[in-house]
């Protein structure tokens, strides 16, 4: 008998069952294809079919399952890996380029904002994939940095892809999807429960080549992905953090652990390297870039430059030095900024 629709329709249906979950999506169709599975499961009829997968195509959510070209190559060989996937974006993504996962707290200080934005952005233009879980804090920062230009990033969401969340990405979410890809192992119209953040963390740690946590409490919801990272050996980096902060305990715990500290892009870079990653080019020199960079800038930037230092300067200490006004010192600073040569801890600036 001919499936009246396409697999993934049948998969998408299985999926959305309210008795189905993971384990069980994977049991169904460990042998049969979905059409089959759906028959033998008598969780419905072709009604219920249709019904999902009108859900789908009308919110433009590409189906994956095990067997689809375009499913991710690094999840075949992860026993938990999803059997079915949901991808808004481009699913190609997801097999082109090496990644990396940044990670945090949904509360960090702006050191953590600063730091999380500073690798996405140099992530992505070393051609590193960023991968996180598009959460407040470090995860939207990270993205907002991937997002500038470079590599496509790559989501990796709890909920169904039909209902943004939270709220406050909604944005976010339209330019990671424009960009690159937000997948989940969520259909789209089921409630974004307590039990689904895990599992995402799961598979955003099994979608990355590294794992660095940028701030974390102890206990933090971190804990997972890093977890998750152990027992697929995927390599785990921290960025290391004041001792008196409560958002680097967690940090500064698993560097006393035996991660890798990560205190520049070329610490992960090195990592992806170490660990068998191809990379598009030569790891980069910070000082040769260094050098670079202040051969590029004239007039104010480049005396705005020249006055940054390792160690942080106030606003005012810049001012001081440089005897430009507020705006127009705020202005050079996110250029520097956004050229990767300078960043923000906590109010006070640095040269990188």
């Amino acid at each position: 008998m001919t499936a009246a629709f396409p697999e993934e329709a049948y998969a998408a249906a299985l999926a959305s069952a309210s008795k189905v979950g993971p384990a069980t999506l994977r049991r169904l169709l460990a042998h049969d294809p979905p059409s089959v599975a759906w028959s033998r499961s008598g969780l419905g009829g072709e009604d219920a079919v249709a019904r999902a997968w009108q859900r789908h195509e009308e919110l433009d959510i590409t189906v994956l399952t095990s067997g689809s070209p375009e499913y991710p190559a690094r999840l075949r060989h992860d026993p938990e890996a999803p059997a079915v996937l949901f991808c808004r974006g481009n699913p190609a993504v997801l097999n082109q380029l090496p990644t990396a996962a940044l990670v945090g707290t949904r509360s960090p200080t702006r050191y953590g904002i600063g730091v999380a934005a500073q690798l996405g952005a140099e992530l992505a233009a070393a051609g590193v994939s960023v991968v996180s879980g598009l959460a407040l804090g470090i995860d939207g920062a990270a993205h907002e940095g991937a997002c500038a230009a470079g590599a496509p990033p790559i989501a990796v969401v709890a909920g169904g892809l039909g209902d943004p969340y939270p709220r406050r990405h909604e944005r976010l979410w339209g330019r990671v999807a424009a960009q690159g890809a937000i997948v989940s192992e969520s259909p789209a119209g089921v409630r974004t429960e307590k039990w689904r953040f895990p599992v995402r963390n799961r598979l955003l740690a099994s979608l990355s080549d590294v794992v660095v946590v940028v701030e974390s409490r102890h206990g933090g919801g971190s804990r997972h992905t890093v977890e998750a990272a152990l027992a697929l050996a995927v390599p785990i980096g921290a960025v290391p953090g004041s001792i008196r902060s409560p958002t680097s305990e967690g940090t500064n715990a698993l560097l006393a652990d035996g991660c890798f500290p990560v205190c520049g892009v070329t610490d992960i870079l090195v990592a992806l390297s170490l660990n068998g990653v191809t990379l598009a080019g030569p790891i980069p020199d910070p000082a040769a870039a260094s050098a670079s960079a202040a051969a590029e800038y004239r007039g104010p930037d480049r005396a705005l430059f020249d006055a940054l230092s390792p160690d942080p300067s106030s606003l005012d200490q810049l001012a001081r030095l440089t005897g430009l006004d507020l705006p127009a010192l705020c202005g050079g600073l996110e250029r520097l900024a956004q050229a990767g040569v300078a960043r923000d801890v906590g109010g006070w600036w640095e040269r990188t």
